[in-house]
């Protein structure tokens, strides 16, 4: 799988919008702007958050947690539990916001992997539907394997990484504009079968 993804590196890396990864930037160095109504409008349109149709406490209660996040380091379990318990709607039904709780802890940590359905299908890993606390805890599991892998996989080619992604962005901005010819949770270590991958 992963030298699927290498063959085709610069590719995939092309297809980014340049603006994309300019707003990502700017969230990143601005993130301590988080309660201020300009930076979460941004960020609430850079992850679609505004789809989820959430109710405004919910964003309150959100945009808090990632000011707090920035000083201290929450779980992701605990950030799970609290968004959970904001996120009611007018009907008074609960969701499981987990894909946002990565993403929050995320932007005070950049290497927190994000979990979304993407990822999720990337790994074959189903989301598990039981009762809210299991649910969790499968989750958790899973961004614990994440982070474990991701570590594993990067780690030894960091360098080379980062200066491949360095010269696709450089040469997708000349192609596009003319000028050329584009607090962590304790993850328990995991042996190979935890998740049947190849």
């Amino acid at each position: 799988m992963y030298d699927l993804i290498n063959q085709f590196a610069q590719t995939v890396v092309g297809t980014i919008p340049p603006e994309h990864v300019t707003d990502y930037e700017w969230l990143l160095r601005n993130v301590r702007q988080a309660s201020t109504s300009d930076y979460q409008k941004k960020y609430r349109r850079f992850w679609a958050m505004n789809a989820a149709q959430l109710s405004p406490a919910f964003y309150t209660t959100y945009f808090s947690t990632l000011a707090t996040a920035m000083s201290h380091s929450p779980t992701l379990g605990s950030v799970a539990h609290t968004l959970h318990a904001a996120s009611a709607r007018l009907s008074g039904q609960k969701s499981l916001q987990f894909s946002f709780a990565t993403k929050l802890l995320h932007m005070a940590n950049p290497d927190s992997p994000i979990y979304d359905s993407q990822v999720a299908a990337l790994y074959f890993f189903q989301e598990p539907s039981t009762v809210l606390q299991q649910r969790i805890n499968g989750l958790v599991a899973f961004h614990c394997f994440l982070t474990q892998e991701y570590a594993r996989v990067l780690e030894p080619f960091l360098p080379q990484v980062r200066l491949r992604v360095a010269r696709s962005w450089a040469q997708t901005r000349a192609l596009r504009s003319g000028d050329g010819l584009a607090a962590k949770e304790r993850c328990p270590r995991q042996d190979a079968s935890f998740f049947d991958f190849d």
